[in-house]
């Protein structure tokens, strides 16, 4: 029996955990969890989507997307209006306000990257986020989740 601490499980959850921790402490001011600076990005790259197109471009379930886009637009980082293409939809889109957030903080993805990358060689994080894309490809595939993709 593998040891828990060499599961891919365990140390996918453990690396996640860090990346988080060290995601909150830069994201200084407007406080964003990752699911909402992800979110707010695709609204921001992709305006006039609807709310499910934008969970799904996020890979994040309608449901999540619903809570935390509310929370966005709480805010005034989005702001929705009903869709024309369904009675149920809402159109999405990062407000002026949201795209000011993007910009002020969008570098924080390349910093937080390199240092989590850091222990690395140059050819090791090719490598690793090779082998990662790979992994989270297939088994996307695998869950019936062909065509999702995230924006980071």
């Amino acid at each position: 029996m593998r040891p828990l601490y060499d599961s891919v499980g365990h140390l996918t959850r453990r690396l996640d955990q860090q990346v988080s921790l060290r995601f909150e402490g830069k994201m200084t001011g407007e406080r964003l969890t990752r699911t909402q600076f992800v979110l707010l990005i695709v609204a921001a790259l992709a305006p006039g989507m609807e709310q499910a197109e934008i969970a799904q471009l996020g890979s994040y379930d309608p449901a999540t997307a619903g809570v935390v886009i509310s929370k966005l637009e709480a805010r005034g980082l989005v702001r929705r209006e009903r869709s024309r293409r369904s009675r149920r939809g809402w159109i999405v889109e990062a407000t002026p306000k949201g795209h000011a957030v993007i910009e002020e903080r969008i570098a924080i993805l390349d910093v937080l990257q390199n240092e989590v990358l850091s222990p690395l060689e140059p050819d090791e994080r090719l490598v690793f986020l090779r082998l990662l894309s790979k992994l989270v490809r297939i088994g996307n595939s695998y869950n019936g989740e062909a065509g999702r993709s995230s924006p980071m």
